[in-house]
């Protein structure tokens, strides 16, 4: 089941994943994830076509930048409201569906910047972080009935983000003061460790691996902040700095 409040986007991916995998597997429904009575119907519709829950990804996003004293009350409620209150209405949909089905996996799409602070983005940083914390909260709540929760946390996926093509670019940019082109791009693959871009089916990997049985017993768990493809193969062997806490594509 896809959800999103883009409407044309969403027919674009279920047709995509219909194509693909047959329609019979494949269901959508638009919904805004800020919307209490659309969330509940939303997994209602879940629940109608599929007889039940088994995995939650969490990914609905938005990003802004702009220096705290340019943060407008407006632009600090609308990142709590889809990054925050968002993801709460969605796991607390779906925590009835998974304790009836005796377990599942709820994987939230965070960020880097969850976990380091970064510049002129005191919105969008300290809500990643409240949703980050969300997590471990629902792991906790979840251990029992068998419901693990895991956080993804990426770093600047640039490649085909609708993020990315907006202000959010530009934004950053000035905010280290560099070119939004490819001099943006070449700042992020420099600053990683293994000096590699970090791309979309880097994130889908990640998100499969805590949706698999090869992660049950991996809850509260949380990549690095700056991850490559090869962490993610690595995961359950990875220092136990890392291993402290838990996990839309990012944006520092």
């Amino acid at each position: 089941m896809l959800l999103d409040n883009n409407t044309e986007a969403l027919a674009k991916a279920e047709a995509k994943l219909a194509e693909r995998y047959g329609r019979d597997v494949v269901r959508s429904c638009v919904c805004d994830v800020t919307s209490e009575e659309k969330v509940r119907d939303s997994f209602a519709a879940v629940a109608r076509e599929f007889g039940g829950l088994d995995i939650l990804i969490a990914n609905a996003g938005i990003a802004s930048s702009a220096p705290i004293e340019e943060t407008t009350i407006e632009l600090w409620r609308k990142n709590y409201d889809v990054l925050v209150e968002g993801y709460f209405l969605a796991s607390r949909a779906a925590f009835p569906l998974l304790k009836l089905q005796k377990g599942g996996s709820i994987i939230f799409i965070g960020s880097k910047n969850a976990l380091a602070a970064t510049p002129n983005a005191s919105a969008y940083a300290s809500a990643k972080a409240a949703a980050l914390h969300l997590a471990r909260c629902l792991a906790l709540e979840g251990a029992e009935a068998g419901i693990r929760v895991n956080v993804v946390n990426p770093d600047a996926v640039i490649r085909g983000s609708h993020i990315w093509d907006g202000d959010w670019r530009q934004e950053r940019a000035s905010a280290y003061g560099i070119d939004a082109g490819d001099e943006l791009e070449e700042f992020y693959r420099k600053r990683s460790m293994l000096k590699r871009s970090v791309l979309p089916e880097d994130v889908a990997e990640a998100v499969y691996y805590f949706a698999s049985d090869a992660s049950a017993k991996s809850t509260i768990r949380q990549n690095p902040e700056r991850w490559q493809r090869s962490v993610v193969h690595a995961v359950g062997r990875l220092p136990a700095s890392t291993q402290t806490g838990t996990g839309q594509e990012e944006a520092q």
